[in-house]
């Protein structure tokens, strides 16, 4: 650790993965702890230091950190970045992380809803980084947010349902409608699980740390029509291909199955089974069935 770290962890020495100190910066400022938000508050000294090490914010770095809590990420992530903005719904955590933090001067809180903040009207510039523990009710609008932003972050690190960290990572033959979504525009590392000890109070669930690199993987002229496609596919994901695409061209089994063969792809295989160039294979051939029969 530099001299420079060393200094501003001796500002505020305040354990936040202490319970008790959550507990009693909580009541200070008035903190009802609503879980229907989220706030199950990391208390794991190593979960906090993968997250920080897997984000790898340098001294230049801009970091948007999504659902603060109360400063306890945040902390660690300024001994790093060059700037910090804290988000949270919540304007107590807000209060709570002014006061945790006010030792370090390179952040900023601010109560936002990461559904709808503009990162650009932040300040932040191309390179900027996000993390943050996300409430699991939100993760998919928050990260759909993210890798679809005009400029999004060169990287984002973020705590996640176990479930759904699968799923977005899944290899071939077991992706959902999510990892299309994302995959298309980003690549995805399960980087580890947490157990819900690590967390005060325990979630319900694991959760896991992931790590998404946006970088446009599918050609952006299809994207739409390709998710267009694959929403109704896997509403009935154990049916196979053929059936589904029949669905989708208003029950033509005949052009589902011309679909099918100009893709290259065997129509009794199921949706989850198709990597990313297949499914735009995909929908360029229903696109090309559609312009025939109008």
């Amino acid at each position: 650790m530099s001299d420079h770290a060393r200094a501003e962890r001796g500002r505020h020495p305040l354990d936040l993965t202490d319970p008790r100190t959550l507990t009693a910066v909580g009541r200070r400022v008035g903190l009802r702890r609503d879980t229907s938000l989220g706030q199950h508050f990391l208390i794991d000294r190593d979960v906090l230091d993968a997250i920080v090490d897997a984000l790898d914010p340098g001294p230049d770095s801009e970091v948007l950190e999504i659902g603060c809590g109360l400063g306890t990420l945040t902390g660690a992530l300024a001994l790093r970045a060059r700037r910090v903005v804290a988000i949270d719904i919540d304007p107590a955590c807000i209060a709570g992380t002014e006061i945790t933090q006010r030792g370090n001067a390179n952040v900023t809180g601010l109560e936002a809803d990461a559904r709808t903040v503009d990162p650009g009207a932040l300040g932040f510039t191309k390179g900027w980084l996000a993390t943050g523990n996300l409430p699991y009710q939100l993760t998919g609008l928050v990260l759909m947010r993210l890798v679809e932003a005009e400029d999004p972050p060169a990287r984002a690190v973020v705590l996640v349902q176990r479930e759904v960290a699968a799923r977005l990572a899944a290899g071939p033959g077991d992706w959902s409608l999510a990892t299309v979504a994302i995959r298309s525009l980003a690549e995805v590392e399960r980087i580890r699980d947490v157990p819900p000890h690590a967390f005060d109070p325990p979630p319900a669930v694991h959760s896991s740390i992931i790590r998404i690199v946006p970088s446009a993987k599918a050609d952006p002229a299809i994207r739409a029509s390709m998710l267009a496609l694959a929403k109704p596919l896997f509403q009935s994901r154990r049916k196979t291909l053929r059936n589904g695409v029949s669905r989708a061209l208003g029950g033509d089994l005949a052009g589902a199955g011309a679909a099918l063969a100009g893709a290259g792809i065997d129509p009794g295989r199921r949706p989850g089974t198709l990597r990313l160039d297949e499914w735009e294979l995909l929908a360029r051939a229903v696109a090309e069935v559609r312009s025939v029969t109008r």
